[in-house]
């Protein structure tokens, strides 16, 4: 009996799939939104903060089922590895690791630049070696799926703890690795989706969700970099909405497809959509974000100045005017006490 139990601990172990781990992305991720809402629909904190630390608990448990798979299943690793169906989940516990970054930055900042580290090195090093591949080695067109994005895009999530914790062009750097490459393959995407011969297998078609995931995730990082929503904030944002409403347009796809943990990848897109609409929503007034958006409390004045190309300029002249025509005033008025001294005398 005692045999029987460990056969079965070890096959559950040998077929834990690295997929798992976009369980805490979804669950970071929407801790992370909580967060903003927080801070600017007025919605409880503990909620947001109570999410992570169940994603941190929940990577480590997942983290310890994965590091015995690596020792008593080296061969399915190496197999899920190589799939080029599967290879590129292994983006997916780095990009953990960076959201938990982001997480726990306000309460142990020691502890999210370590964590922060791991991640985005290797989400880059990952990216480098999934590129060397598919360079190097026949790559068949059928092979691709919208699940190429993960290690391609979570790139771009380095930024939400890298620019806190003082290294800005790290996370410009990551940032421009991720948005270089998600315009290049993007194309290559749409080209296997609607032109190739085999339609997108049914158990895949969950990740058509990361369609909404990449811009939604390249708009939070843009923001972060900046520190403004602007144009290419726009632009990047209503693409991401339109890519809802495909999802939403090929929902018979995932329909028919079986419940698995690929599911849990609808979970992390929805959640920075979701972030990335309340962030528009805080520094743009008008009724189209009330629309998206339930509206918070904000500095309107703040809001004018980022929305009015060259407020903060003419602002800023208008209060050096100012001064010099007080200094002028001044000036004036001291001359004339000298000269009715003067004549006084």
């Amino acid at each position: 009996m005692v045999t029987g139990v460990g056969m079965n601990v070890g096959n559950v172990v040998s077929s834990f799939p690295v997929a798992a781990f976009s369980s805490v992305m979804g669950i970071c991720g929407l801790g992370l939104c909580w967060r903003v809402a927080s801070q600017v629909l007025s919605a409880p904190h503990a909620i947001g903060e109570g999410l992570i630390a169940l994603a941190a608990a929940l990577f480590v448990v997942l983290g310890a089922m994965y590091i015995l798979k690596v020792f008593n299943a080296p061969d399915a690793v190496a197999a899920e590895f190589c799939n080029p169906a599967t290879s590129s989940q292994f983006g997916c516990p780095t990009i953990a690791l960076l959201l938990l970054a982001a997480g726990i930055l306000p309460y142990a900042p020691q502890s999210a630049l370590a964590i922060w580290s791991v991640g985005a090195v290797g989400q880059c090093l990952l990216l480098l070696m999934l590129l060397g591949r598919w360079i190097s080695e026949p790559t068949e067109v059928g092979n691709s799926t919208p699940s190429w994005l993960i290690p391609i895009v979570g790139n771009a999530t380095a930024a939400f703890a890298g620019v806190p914790l003082g290294f800005p062009e790290i996370s410009w750097f990551l940032f421009a690795v991720g948005m270089s490459f998600w315009l290049t393959f993007l194309p290559l995407l749409f080209n296997r989706l609607i032109f190739h011969h085999e339609p997108l297998p049914g158990r895949l078609a969950p990740t058509l969700a990361l369609l909404v995931a990449s811009p939604a995730v390249i708009c939070l990082a843009w923001l972060q970099l900046t520190g403004r929503v602007d144009e290419t904030y726009r632009i990047i944002l209503f693409a991401a909405l339109f890519f809802v409403l495909l999802v939403l347009r090929l929902w018979r796809l995932a329909a028919h497809s079986p419940v698995s943990v690929a599911w849990w990848i609808y979970t992390f897109p929805s959640t920075a959509l979701a972030a990335a609409l309340v962030r528009y929503r805080q520094q743009v007034s008008g009724p189209g974000p009330a629309v998206l958006a339930s509206p918070p409390r904000q500095n309107t004045c703040r809001s004018n100045r980022i929305n009015e190309p060259g407020a903060m300029m003419r602002e800023r002249i208008g209060k050096i005017r100012t001064s010099i025509q007080g200094q002028s005033s001044s000036a004036v008025a001291a001359a004339g006490e000298r000269g009715a001294g003067r004549r006084c005398a």
